[in-house]
């Protein structure tokens, strides 16, 4: 299945409105799947204000390969005032189930179900693998750091410092379910950090929410109906071990109602 333009911006749009919490952030269609991955701390990646430099920076990244994870240091006071190091790459896509549980598995990353009760008409579309987020306070982390700035060090002359890293494990992931422009996305992932103590979660004053039980696991309902709303019905819930979150959420284009996004959750939760 071939995605139209409204499904490559939904693929955009679940940065904000589903990766929410995990550290990835989609900047690209679902061809080449170009991902920026900020630290689990939330550092903001360094995007160069010098046209030039930005320049290399898109060429740099645009050539990366499928599978392939970057990390990169600007050095450059105004663009990256906290001197950190950065992360770009591209995952994984696949277009049939079977492939995609095959490499998940081969990465050693969580279950990922595949959906039963799919509504009528609707096929995968795309499921996508993303290069795992790297937490500034890292052992992998701070030697890339000092590698870098060490290269940085001995060549005056070059603001853009970068190394292809390796990775084996991954706990993120997206299946996407399409008929026409009409969607629905299944996120594995881990759950977003805990708020510090006292602290307020923020609520979309056009978001509904409601707790149930489907096949004995807690479920959150999450609906909003507000016209940029990302989304018209989200169901939320963990593994039995608590380590990993699945997100179910449509898109705005859909017509499918809370009872057939309950039956594809409910085939999902064993």
């Amino acid at each position: 299945m071939k995605l139209n333009d409204e499904l490559k911006k939904t693929l955009i749009v679940l940065s904000a409105a589903t990766l929410l919490g995990t550290g990835v952030v989609v900047s690209g269609g679902a061809s080449g799947l170009s991902l920026s991955v900020a630290a689990a701390s939330g550092q903001q990646t360094a995007v160069p204000t010098d046209q030039k430099l930005q320049k290399e920076l898109q060429t740099l990244v645009g050539g990366l390969k499928e599978g392939t994870y970057l990390a990169y240091y600007v050095r450059d006071k105004v663009s990256n005032p906290q001197d950190t190091i950065s992360f770009s790459g591209k995952g994984f896509v696949f277009k049939d189930y079977k492939s995609f549980a095959a490499k998940f598995k081969s990465l050693k990353g969580p279950a990922t179900p595949q959906p039963g009760n799919l509504p009528k008409g609707f096929a995968l579309a795309t499921a996508i693998i993303y290069p795992p987020s790297v937490a500034n306070d890292s052992e992998l982390y701070l030697q890339l750091e000092q590698e870098l700035k060490a290269a940085a060090a001995g060549d005056p002359n070059k603001q853009l410092f970068s190394k292809i890293i390796s990775w084996s494990q991954t706990n993120l992931s997206m299946q996407l379910y399409a008929k026409g422009k009409a969607s629905f996305s299944i996120i594995t992932g881990v759950p977003p950090a805990k708020l510090p103590e006292g602290a307020v979660p923020f609520v979309r004053t056009s978001e509904t929410k409601k707790e149930m039980t489907v096949n004995g696991r807690k479920v959150i309902l999450t609906t909003d109906s507000a016209k940029d709303a990302s989304f018209n019905t989200k169901l939320v819930w963990l593994d039995k071990s608590g380590a990993i979150q699945y997100t179910l959420s449509d898109n705005r284009v859909s017509k499918l109602t809370t009872n057939e996004m309950l039956a594809v959750a409910k085939s999902m939760i064993k």
